[in-house]
């Protein structure tokens, strides 16, 4: 059993998984009505290794001009349209929308290492 099993099982989770250090994913669970489109799942990765670098740049400045760490940067989350995605460490769930809670809930889920 995957340790993604639960997290996809939730109503309106499509996709959990794992990046690998290249930013390919190493391991995700999806639903059944999910297509798996090679494609996709590539241009999800560059997306994130993209989003993960802005922040971590980010951090990096702002931990200059601040007495407080920005770093490093464990996770996000974006809503926007018809799907929301959540990411924290190596883990990643892409959801739709209208379906999910909050995407603080699906990136709460991730950030305590609970499917």
């Amino acid at each position: 059993m995957s340790e993604f099993d639960e997290l996809v099982s939730r109503d309106g989770v499509l996709v959990a998984g794992r990046f690998g250090p290249d930013w390919r994913v190493a391991d995700q669970k999806s639903v059944l009505l999910f297509n798996e489109d090679p494609v996709a799942l590539e241009v999800m990765s560059s997306f994130c290794a993209s989003i993960q670098m802005l922040l971590t740049t980010m951090a990096v400045a702002m931990s200059r001009v601040s007495a407080v760490s920005w770093q490093p940067v464990n996770g996000w989350a974006v809503s926007s349209g018809v799907y929301s995605f959540a990411m924290h460490g190596d883990r990643f769930a892409l959801g739709e929308t209208a379906k999910l809670g909050s995407t603080d809930e699906l990136l709460e889920l991730l950030r305590h290492g609970k499917p």
